[in-house]
């Protein structure tokens, strides 16, 4: 009698992926097996602890938050989720960023980095540096998660969304425990946010732009999933009830990494189109909830817009500019 062979868990495949002894033949096979797999919160949890025991960590602060989309999204916006961070911490807030350039061709947070004159490719050690002066750190997937580069040829082969799209996110090397995650798609944020449940990252919140936008809309109401002990809360944000005017999509389209750094700058100083503006509060105000400096929503607001029209973001950012080359 022919005996079957065990099917690997996620966890197990993962592993195997990001391990250098496997052959190619192997690597291919277990890829194929992991993506035909529908994805759910226990297979991305399990894929993130494989992830999260081969990453190199970073150690910064436990008050430390992370601000991210998925991508994928279709939409070509501006790098909200970076400005996010600067508006984050200029606020006051501790802010370990994780992200990394772009594979699609749109601007990724590491290439509107490299257009600002930002070194990005720094050690651990360095990335410490720069937090403990700043209270603000980009961390760089590739340095971190250097195991991936043994999928990146198999996830191009694939072209397809698969369980790696979902993963990056929530492997942040700095093991934050709060975060901010934006993806366009309504299952996979009750995915994420059930993920995060099971990993005990409670508090953080998982936002879907009803249009489709990976972060909080300002065209159009966001889906709000915060992360319990006890279970998934669901709200909606809208943004005309918040007194905000409802835009168009077109309003806050981005371009190349040299466009969007130049709308970048505008909008770090508090100039910039309205639009644009809009966005850049409404997801900072979410952003600054999973921190202790603010109580309620219309008080994040509140602070974000004070500080963004004070010249302290503008400020840090030439001041990250300036350490990063110091240190490289």
């Amino acid at each position: 009698m022919t005996q079957s062979i065990p099917k690997l868990s996620a966890y197990d495949l993962v592993s195997a992926l990001i391990s250098e002894e496997l052959r190619d033949e192997e690597r291919e096979q277990h890829f194929n097996d992991l993506v035909s797999q529908k994805v759910t919160p226990e297979i991305l949890a399990e894929g993130v602890n494989a992830l999260r025991e081969k990453m190199i960590p970073v150690h910064l602060s436990k008050d430390a938050i992370d601000t991210c989309g998925t991508g994928g999204s279709g939409k070509k916006t501006v790098n909200t989720s970076t400005l996010t961070a600067f508006i984050v911490a200029a606020c006051g807030g501790k802010v370990a960023k994780h992200g990394n350039r772009s594979a699609s061709g749109n601007c990724g947070c590491f290439d509107l980095l490299d257009q600002l004159q930002i070194k990005t490719e720094l050690t651990p050690e360095q990335e410490q540096s720069i937090f403990k002066e700043l209270d603000i750190a980009f961390l760089f997937a590739p340095i971190h998660h250097p195991a991936l580069k043994y999928i990146a040829p198999l996830r191009k082969k694939h072209g397809k969304k698969s369980l790696f799209n979902l993963l990056g996110p929530l492997c942040n090397p700095a093991g934050v425990q709060h975060q901010m995650i934006g993806t366009g798609s309504q299952p996979d944020a009750e995915i994420i946010a059930q993920s995060l449940k099971q990993l005990g990252s409670y508090g953080s919140i998982v936002v879907t732009g009803h249009d489709g936008l990976d972060e909080v809309s300002i065209c159009a109401d966001t889906t709000v999933r915060t992360v319990h002990v006890d279970g998934i809360k669901e709200s909606i944000f809208s943004p005309e009830e918040a007194g905000f005017t409802l835009c168009n999509i077109s309003e806050i389209e981005g371009g190349s990494p040299k466009e969007n750094a130049e709308v970048f700058l505008s909008l770090a100083k508090g100039k910039g189109i309205k639009a644009l503006r809009n966005l850049i509060l409404v997801n900072s105000a979410h952003a600054l909830l999973l921190t202790d400096l603010v109580s309620s929503i219309d008080d994040a607001f509140t602070l974000a817009s004070e500080t963004l029209h004070s010249g302290k973001v503008s400020q840090l950012v030439d001041q990250y500019v300036q350490c990063s080359n110091d240190l490289s």
